[in-house]
């Protein structure tokens, strides 16, 4: 596995995309929730995109926290997932998370 990397952008005005890339397994989790707290709380966005279109894999066995993580993070803000690899939107679909996916 590859170890995961997010970066943070702002888009445009109260949009910000968090950018996914390697590979999320159990000892990203942390991380990956951290990274969601300190987006929506630094910028207080209307909208919140999770680009994971430089994601190489999802452990299955963790695609249900992440989408868990991605859902509990919302507090009214509007979060998608985009450009997410078709095995990775399998997943995430799989896990709960189609409402998610954009």
């Amino acid at each position: 596995m590859t170890s995961l990397s997010i970066t943070s952008m702002i888009r445009s005005a109260g949009v910000v995309t968090l950018i996914l890339r390697g590979s999320v397994g159990r000892a990203d989790v942390g991380a990956l929730r951290s990274a969601l707290g300190d987006a929506l709380r630094l910028h207080r966005p209307e909208r919140l995109e999770v680009d994971m279109s430089g994601l190489l894999e999802i452990d299955p066995g963790v695609t249900g926290m992440v989408t868990a993580i991605i859902l509990d993070a919302s507090g009214g803000t509007f979060i998608r997932i985009v450009r997410a690899p078709t095995a990775v939107r399998h997943q995430l679909r799989l896990s709960g998370g189609d409402d998610l996916l954009g």
